[in-house]
């Protein structure tokens, strides 16, 4: 039962009541049995409820009326509410406030880091379709300069690497200039469109042009499928995001620009690795040399880490090595066996003597 006022319409004055609700009626019950009161719910016009407070009007002019204060108004409410969906849906929600309040709230913050941690990423990753190509290119080429700034050249090494490439079916759409530097480190990356640094140390490591080829081609994958730009722009979603959204280019370019010493130790995903490995050894496939470089450069990579620290080196660009290895040696082109190719070892052997 739950207490109310009752309103006949008629005049102001109210009467105390109690309520009892069936599928069909609604029973009003005053202090004086002979005025009890029977509503039929099909003729119930209105009913409302704001908090405790519950409004329910009946019949045509004079239109009657019962306000419930009571804290059970909400279950006279709820079986009003059984055949209509909207004030069902009411009812649930004034029932369940803190639950679904806390739902909500959670959900917002799921939606919050979601946006944060997945969209942005991907409208940054995005936001590499705005840039042309020249302006590519040029991008690749203020981080080169940026780099040799601190940096040591080593002028043969350049020279017998870049005449090793230009031996090569590279497939790629962007010319690819590779400068050898001086360091104790064992590294190699690629910058937007077509400039690749690799580092003497490793150079020295490798044993033959087989291995170098492999590097390269992994390098080159990079380098067509835009890997390392699309990193940095997932890295700096946040910031491009407005630049992304209005198209501007030149902010997109000045933002970059600016984090030219992160592509030096660039830390690329699981896929975007296999699917350099995968390039670089098609291209291998491509200029009739032998795969097996790949698996003895993976090795390397593999062995040398233990030596090197987890940060700044080759190997922490380069995570899973066990896993790269074989997947390269699942693949079934592994038993085509190729002739040597004289010119490029001739190359290669120059390459690693000028270090000497």
């Amino acid at each position: 039962m739950v207490n109310g006022l009752y309103f006949d319409g008629q005049t102001a004055k109210s009467y105390e009541c109690t309520l009892f609700v069936t599928d069909e009626y609604l029973y009003i019950n005053f202090a004086e049995p002979e005025k009890n009161i029977i509503w039929a719910r099909s003729r119930i016009k209105h009913f409302e409820l704001n908090g405790n407070y519950l409004i329910i009007k009946y019949g045509d002019f004079p239109q009657q009326t019962i306000e419930c204060h009571d804290k059970a108004s909400v279950e006279i409410f709820e079986k009003l509410s059984e055949n209509n969906f909207a004030k069902k849906s009411k009812s649930i929600w004034l029932k369940n406030t803190t639950t679904i309040a806390i739902t909500l709230c959670v959900a917002f913050v799921v939606v919050c880091f979601a946006s944060y941690f997945i969209v942005l990423p991907w409208v940054g990753e995005k936001s590499v379709a705005l840039i042309p190509p020249s302006a590519e290119i040029e991008l690749g080429n203020s981080i080169n300069e940026s780099i040799l700034q601190t940096s040591t050249k080593e002028d043969s090494a350049t020279y017998f690497a870049n005449l090793f490439v230009s031996k090569l079916k590279t497939g790629c759409a962007y010319s690819i200039h590779i400068t050898v530097i001086k360091s104790d480190e064992i590294n190699a990356f690629a910058l937007p469109g077509g400039k690749i640094f690799v580092y003497s140390k490793i150079i020295k490591k490798i044993k033959t042009y087989e291995e170098f080829t492999a590097l390269i081609g992994h390098e080159i994958s990079h380098v067509s499928d835009q890997h390392s730009l699309k990193t940095i722009c997932r890295s700096m979603a946040s910031s491009l995001f407005i630049a992304c959204l209005f198209g501007d280019v030149t902010g997109i370019m000045s933002g970059i620009a600016q984090q030219a010493n992160e592509f030096k130790q660039l830390s690329y995903s699981r896929d975007l690795e296999t699917k350099a490995d995968n390039d670089g050894f098609e291209m291998m496939l491509q200029n009739k040399i032998s795969p097996e470089g790949m698996i003895d450069l993976l090795k390397l990579l593999q062995t040398e880490s233990k030596e090197m620290p987890d940060f700044m080196k080759y190997i922490s660009s380069h995570p899973e090595t066990e896993a790269r290895i074989k997947n390269i040696q699942s693949r079934k082109e592994m038993t085509i066996a190729f002739n040597e190719n004289p010119e490029l070892k001739l190359i290669f052997e120059r390459m690693k003597s000028s270090l000497n």
